[in-house]
């Protein structure tokens, strides 16, 4: 049988909801971290056949549910605050405009994320994220995304606004905040792919 898992939801309640375990759910759907389900993706109960917890690949690898689903702020652990701190100080020490790349660059790089090429342009860092296996990217409206809580990486596609081939990149600080190489308000234009530390 088939679970579309709903906000709130977790896997030691499905577990006794449907009479098995923990460990049989996060082994029948390839679940690493039992503390970290996603609103909207689907739950194999009983060894049925189905969708697997881990989201399909989408264009470029990455690992995207097929539509907007949530994100609970209890999915948001240590990795996120870490980074989240990160990218504050980052914004403030650059305190600049057209380095959102390198500024996320940098704050991924003093939260303990290191390991990953710089890339030229802030949307080439979408691909690269999709495939840390310390990131899960998630499918988000607008509206969601400035709902996050601090610790997610939103990335815009190039040309989201006229004459910009590079994109965007932030840090979402919460209440609809972002850091990159500055703090500001969140920028959300064109299409967006959020990606949350796990």
């Amino acid at each position: 049988m088939a679970y579309r898992i709903r906000a709130g939801d977790t896997l030691s309640a499905l577990a006794q909801r449907f009479k098995t375990s923990v460990q049989a759910l996060a082994k029948a759907n390839n679940i690493q971290n039992v503390d970290l389900i996603f609103t909207g993706a689907t739950l194999k109960i009983g060894g049925a056949s189905g969708d697997s917890f881990q989201r399909s690949a989408g264009p470029g690898g990455s690992s995207a549910a097929s539509g907007p689903s949530s994100v609970s702020s209890s999915e948001f652990g240590g990795s996120a605050t870490r980074l989240a701190q990160a990218a504050e100080a980052t914004g403030r020490r650059l305190n600049s405009r057209g380095w959102c790349a390198k500024g996320v660059a940098d704050s991924l790089a003093n939260a303990g994320f290191g390991g990953s090429p710089r890339q030229p342009s802030a949307y080439m860092y979408a691909d690269v994220l999709a495939r840390d296996s310390r990131f899960k990217e998630v499918r988000l409206t607008d509206e969601q995304i400035r709902q996050l809580p601090p610790g997610a990486i939103v990335v815009s596609d190039k040309f989201n606004s006229p004459g910009n081939p590079h994109g965007h990149i932030a840090v979402t600080l919460g209440n609809g905040r972002e850091s990159s190489d500055h703090l500001g308000n969140l920028y959300l234009a064109g299409t967006q792919r959020v990606f949350i530390p796990v």
